[in-house]
């Protein structure tokens, strides 16, 4: 029998399904012609379905040197490559297989589906830039590859993953298209349309995805999510219920319920120590609830951590350590059994008079006030020869701010989508000190801090409360800020840096042609300036708008509609209808809402207003300086904790504390009297017009915040 005639035999075999006469005619084949590729190539395919992976390789490859034009064979070596997963090298074999023959349809689907796996590895890893490459290369291959809804969503999250919105939104569309059933991509539109404050729309995806799915968990977590960012905290906490009630072991839904007993605006005093109650035993029920036992216990108590945090409680105006405290120590716990690789006490660095490495870790390295009123003036005036230091950005928005910071940075490291590399990136720089400008509001700068990934930690007040976490060693503040008993309000070790703590610079002004017409003020009402977020003002002090209103008569309250959240702008708007109703008043004569204004705007209305009224209970600071940047008279009333006495300190350093009110009533009477008293408003802001600079670029704080670290460095050298 030739050649030929024992290749038709094998292949007649094979076809017929006895594959091991077929491979009997193969190797008869092989002793006449060992070389022929042919012969190979089918022994190959046979070894294969016989599921002997390693000669049919082995043979596939050796028919491949005697024929490398075969594009079945570089088809063939690709999926069994991919069944191996060793998905690079299927990719290759299939590039070759496309190459050779750009007509075969399946070398198409085949190679689309091996680059999902490679983006979906990337994507795993969170190299979201690479896993994007493979994503849209395979739908360039076959948009009608069977897994193109995949692709699409998977585009979807890794664009999100980058904080690119539209971006998300355009490919979880396109994956819908595809695949009508696909709850994940409903899901996660409507969980961008709702960061863009799209919340009709983006409750209407979650109602359709439950329309094809009625019982999933998830879907009602993301649900109740949506509620309680519009302000409907009773309801989103009903629906928390019925996603742990399908679903008992969905961690972030448990902590959501918690979290969601903190609203941001309350209809009077009452409510908040009724918040505050249900939040701690919230709370201590989720901690007994957690479980630790397994890895995926871990995993998934790790993954709720900075998913929502209790950013609402430091607004309630009272002490929050203790409650502080059991959060802190609860996630610490968490994050530590997550990644018991980084140690609870790191060694120290040696030290011997080389400059320290010092991190700042935050997501505000943009136009932010924790950026202009914190970051900026400290990393740009430490003494670099003594200081060197590393920025670990966690933020996704950048500006020219962004810019102008990574100029003062040996290091600094953006755009890092892995936690666990992140964390290891800052253990691998061997710092000596972190700092953690704000704890509490964005949660990649949380989840960092609950770690020890340097011996030194410090927190600072970007966010003004405790951070109650037990891997925190200090508490950066100013001297001026802080009551006398302030200790007692943090877990940490407070540090009074002199005055204000800061090294502020202010902004350079320019003029406006803008009117008070252009904002829809009356031309001779007295404009008092309260135009911050409504969670700053709380119930107890609502009298103090009418009673003002009644003495000063022709007068104007300018507030902001921020946050933007409709049942809390409308609760805050029934409180001070009820208020001036109670002084037989209207407050829509008298109260107007602004939205929100950019920087031009709001520096705008600054340069309009006759008086800056602080919030009692949460003061100003960035809004405050950028007031008196304006000459604006600023009424302050200094509160037990050091977030309502910052207004008081900027006017103390400035030595006008004639408009320090020292009681309520006294707030009120300043009020009017500026309100009334048109030249001694003048000779107030003449006053801050030649006392504003003493508040300015304080080079004590910068000398103190260095002495600091270096002490704070030698002390903890073992």
């Amino acid at each position: 029998m030739d050649i030929n005639s024992t290749i038709q035999s094998a292949l007649r075999h094979y076809q017929s399904g006895d594959l091991r006469q077929a491979e009997q005619f193969c190797k008869s084949a092989m002793k006449d012609q060992p070389d022929n590729a042919d012969v190979l190539y089918i022994l190959g395919i046979i070894y294969w379905q016989l599921e002997q992976y390693g000669p049919a390789i082995e043979h596939i490859e050796k028919s491949l040197r005697f024929n490398p034009e075969n594009p079945d064979a570089y088809l063939a070596l690709g999926v069994l490559m991919q069944q191996k997963g060793q998905t690079d090298d299927a990719i290759h074999y299939f590039k070759k297989s496309v190459d050779l023959n750009p007509d075969n349809p399946e070398a198409y689907n085949f190679l689309a589906d091996a680059l999902i796996d490679k983006g979906n590895e990337y994507k795993y890893k969170e190299l979201f830039d690479e896993a994007i490459a493979c994503y849209q290369n395979a739908l360039e291959m076959n948009s009608n590859s069977p897994r193109a809804d995949i692709a699409y969503h998977n585009l979807g999250m890794s664009f999100q993953a980058k904080g690119m919105i539209d971006k998300a939104i355009h490919f979880y569309q396109q994956a819908i298209r595809i695949n009508p059933d696909l709850i994940a991509s409903y899901n996660n539109l409507a969980l961008m349309l709702q960061k863009k404050g799209h919340f009709d729309e983006a409750h209407a995806w979650y109602q359709k995805a439950l329309q094809i799915a009625p019982n999933h968990a998830e879907t009602y977590y993301n649900l109740g999510i949506l509620l309680q960012g519009q302000g409907r905290y009773q309801e989103a906490s009903d629906i928390y219920d019925v996603a742990t009630t399908i679903k008992p072991d969905l961690i972030a839904a448990r902590w959501a319920k918690c979290i969601s007993q903190l609203p941001l605006i309350y209809p009077d005093q009452s409510a908040i120590e009724v918040s505050r109650t249900r939040y701690h035993e919230a709370l201590l029920t989720l901690r007994e609830s957690i479980s630790l036992e397994t890895p995926q216990d871990i995993k998934d108590a790790a993954g709720a951590v900075g998913t929502q945090q209790p950013f609402n409680l430091a607004y309630q105006g009272l002490n929050d350590r203790n409650l502080q405290q059991l959060y802190g120590e609860l996630i610490c716990r968490i994050m530590s059994s997550r990644y018991p690789q980084f140690p609870i006490h790191p060694a120290m660095p040696h030290y011997s008079g080389a400059p320290l490495r010092v991190g700042i870790i935050s997501g505000f390295f943009h136009h932010h006030p924790v950026w202009k009123t914190i970051i900026k003036g400290w990393i740009e005036n430490l003494d670099k020869d003594k200081i060197h230091l590393y920025a670990y950005f966690t933020g996704r928005r950048k500006d020219e701010e962004t810019d102008r910071a990574r100029r003062s940075f040996v290091r600094f490291v953006e755009d890092r989508y892995s936690f666990e590399d992140l964390c290891n990136t800052i253990v691998h720089d061997n710092l000596h000190a972190i700092l953690y400008p704000e704890i509490g509001i964005d949660p990649g700068s949380l989840r960092l801090a609950t770690l020890r990934l340097a011996p030194v930690q410090c927190a600072a007040w970007g966010h003004p409360d405790t951070s109650g976490l037990p891997s925190i060693d200090y508490f950066l503040s100013g001297d001026l800020i802080e009551p006398p008993d302030a200790q007692d309000h943090y877990t940490e070790r407070l540090v009074r840096l002199p005055n204000l703590s800061i090294y502020y610079n202010p902004d350079e002004l320019s003029g406006s042609g803008t009117g008070r017409g252009d904002f829809g003020f009356r031309q001779d009402a007295v404009l008092y300036h309260c135009c911050q977020s409504l969670f700053k003002f709380l119930p107890q002090y609502d009298e103090i708008f009418p009673r003002i209103a009644r003495q000063v008569g022709n007068c104007q309250f300018i507030f902001s509609s921020i946050p933007e959240i409709a049942p809390a702008i409308e609760q805050f708007r029934i409180r001070i209808d009820r208020a001036f109703s109670r002084s037989n008043l209207t407050a829509d004569d008298y109260v107007v809402f602004l939205p929100f204004l950019d920087q031009a705007k709001y520096r705008e209305l600054n340069s309009l207003c006759d008086v800056f009224l602080d919030p009692i209970g949460w003061s100003g600071c960035t809004s405050t300086l950028e007031a008196i940047e304006c000459n604006l008279p600023v009424i302050a009333f200094p509160g037990p904790l050091m977030r309502g006495r910052e207004s008081a300190a900027i006017l103390t350093m400035m030595g006008m504390e004639e408009t320090i009110a020292d009681s309520l009533d006294d707030y009120v009477a300043l009020a009017i009297k500026l309100g009334l008293d048109l030249e001694w408003r003048r000779l107030i802001s003449k006053e801050i017009a030649a006392k504003k600079h003493k508040v300015y670029r304080d080079r004590s704080c910068i000398t103190a915040l260095q002495a600091f670290l270096e002490n704070a460095v030698r002390e903890n050298t073992v």
